[in-house]
Formats: C-alpha cells, sequence, structure tokens
C-alpha cells in the first residue's frame, strides 16, 4: 500500500506542469488563472516556466527550432534541462549551440511535457497571463523596463557605508545592451534609439563576449568635453557627436529578471574599469568614460566630502543592483 502510494505522487509530480499549462489555458478570467498560479506559488518549475515565457525581454533566438523527436514516454522531467535557459540568458551558450543541445533534450523528455519545452524555446507558450496576475503572485519578478533610480535624501541620514560619492550626470538617460554581439541603446521606458550604430564595435570590444548592460548617459561632445545634455537635442544629433558617461554595469541575466544580487556597487564598478583598461588597445579613442568617485568610510567623511558637490549621488559600496529605488543609493542636494 505504502509503495503504491508512493508511486501515485511521483505520477502525479511528473503530470502536475502539463495539468497546470492545460488549467491554465481553458481558464478565461484572470482572476482564475491568478488563483490557480498562486496555489502554486511554491513550484520552482512552474514559475521558471512562467518567467521565461512571459518576460518581454528575453528571446532565445530559436523561434525557428524544431527538434528532431518530441520525447518519450516515461522520460526525463523537463526541469533537467531549464538550466540551458539560464545559459543561454546569461551569454554563456550560443543559440546554435543550444540547438544541439534541446535536440539532445528531446530524445530523453517524456512526451506530455515535451510540448512544453518546445514552447518556451519557441517563445510560442502562451496560456492568457498578463504580466500584472504573474506579478501578483510574484512581485516585481517581471519588470516594465529595468531601471535603476536613486532616492532624494539627505546626507546626514545615509548610514550605509562605506560608500562612493559622484556628481549628479546630466545627459539622456541610456542602457546599451549587449547579447551574443549584438548591441542596442535604450532609454530610460525601454524605446529604442536608432542611428548610434556606428559605435557598436566599441561596445561589443568593451563587454568582451559578456551578456552586458552598461547604465549611464548620452550627450552631445566637442573635442571631447560635454557640449550638450538636453534630452531632444542628443536624439537629433549625429551619432559621430555623441558621447557616453557610464556609472554602473549589470550582468544581463540580472538585469532582465530586474535583481541581480550577486555583487554589490563596488565590485561593479571596479569592473567597470578594469573592462575599460582591457578595451583600450581595441578602442583607443573611445566613445565612453566612466563618471569618476569619491570613496568615503563614514558619515565624518561624507560630511566633509560633500561640501565639494552642489548635488550628489551616494551610493553604498555594497548595495547589489535591482529595479526601482534602494535605501543604499540616494541623491542628496546641498540647497
Amino acid at each position: 500500500m505504502c509503495s503504491f502510494n508512493w508511486l501515485n505522487t511521483i505520477m502525479s509530480k511528473v503530470n502536475l506542469i502539463p495539468q497546470l499549462i492545460s488549467q491554465l489555458s481553458e481558464t478565461t478570467s484572470q482572476e482564475q488563472k491568478y488563483k490557480i498560479v498562486k496555489k502554486y506559488e511554491k513550484e520552482t518549475l512552474f514559475k521558471r516556466i512562467l518567467l521565461f515565457s512571459y518576460n518581454p525581454w528575453i528571446n532565445f533566438k530559436l523561434q525557428h527550432f524544431v527538434p528532431k523527436h518530441m520525447g518519450k514516454q516515461f522520460g526525463m522531467g523537463m526541469s533537467r534541462f531549464m538550466h540551458m535557459f539560464e545559459e543561454l540568458i546569461a551569454g554563456k551558450l550560443d543559440p546554435k549551440d543550444a540547438e544541439f543541445g534541446f535536440n539532445m533534450a528531446f530524445l530523453h523528455v517524456n512526451s506530455e511535457e515535451a510540448p512544453i519545452l518546445l514552447g518556451i524555446i519557441n517563445q510560442s507558450l502562451d496560456v492568457g497571463l498578463e504580466i500584472e496576475t504573474i506579478n501578483r503572485v510574484w512581485p516585481n519578478s517581471i519588470s516594465d523596463y529595468p531601471l535603476r533610480t536613486a532616492k532624494v535624501g539627505k546626507h546626514k541620514d545615509f548610514t550605509k557605508f562605506p560608500a562612493s560619492i559622484q556628481t549628479v550626470s546630466k545627459g539622456l538617460r541610456v542602457n546599451v545592451i549587449i547579447t551574443d554581439n549584438t548591441v542596442q541603446y535604450r532609454n530610460k521606458d525601454g524605446t529604442v534609439i536608432e542611428g548610434w550604430e556606428i559605435w557598436n564595435e566599441q561596445f561589443i570590444n568593451l563587454a568582451q563576449g559578456q551578456g552586458t548592460v552598461f547604465d549611464g548617459h548620452a550627450v552631445i561632445a566637442d573635442n571631447n568635453k560635454i557640449a550638450e545634455t538636453d534630452n531632444a537635442k542628443v536624439l537629433e544629433a549625429d551619432a559621430e557627436d555623441i558621447r557616453f558617461i557610464f556609472w554602473d554595469v549589470i550582468r544581463y541575466d540580472g538585469f532582465i529578471s530586474g535583481k541581480d544580487d550577486r555583487i554589490g556597487y563596488n565590485w561593479r564598478y571596479n569592473g567597470l574599469e578594469h573592462m575599460m583598461m582591457l578595451a583600450y588597445a581595441k578602442n583607443p579613442q573611445p566613445c565612453y568614460d566612466i563618471l569618476k568617485a569619491e570613496l568615503v568610510g563614514s558619515q565624518e567623511q561624507l560630511s566633509a566630502a560633500i561640501k565639494n558637490y552642489s548635488k550628489a549621488v551616494i551610493r553604498s559600496l555594497d548595495d547589489t543592483w535591482s529595479n526601482g529605488e534602494s535605501d543604499g543609493e540616494i541623491i542628496s542636494s546641498q540647497k
């Protein structure tokens, strides 16, 4: 009797994902869909499937992939193969290499889950969920567009030391996004900026083959000095006159998930400096620079240093990156 119950539990677990996908597809009400997802919110595989399928910033570039097989009866669970999606997002796996890996997966995956796996790969899996519904279950799991913003605060209330001080940069807020040796320029609401392709090679050199997002401002320069920061004028300017000022670098997989708690700002800033140094041989006349930072280790040091800034950004060196505001990053004005 015990062994039968154990086997029944295992079998129901194998069938769970196809059953949930079927239930969601057949349910028309978002509220009912929410109840289904909420009930199974702790099922890690279920969560990964929905986040991979509905995150608009993910592109596996395998929309036309057709497997040579479609699984087998009593095959492996698809959870065995989900790591390939994470490697694609992180830029550790090329789409062409992924095709080989997924073809191998379809030789072994169980036939009930094979269509779901293919739907994720082709990014065609649609069970009628809205992003707002997914975020009700797992808050902030999918962002409209991931963007770090600083809180307005007073330097005397800042307590997260050690920290950096930087002057408030001005210009057109821009993310330079590099994945699979392709470059995109997006503004603060995610809109793609066209016409700056002449700088693509420099950013590919700077990223060194990694899925990377550079965060900063675009400005108009004259003889390598900032000449204009007005957003409209920057967008209208000739690409040859555009320069970039960066203060942060984020791993692409963390960026599109809206959170990356692997490294603090100290390591990100130092990494940005190091990347620029390594790329100098290929980019002897870079179109970019780093926003200089001053380090402070206490409130006393901060109070003394802040006098040299009319308006400054104060960032904790331990602060990890996430979408939105953080207590570890504030804008402080001396006025």
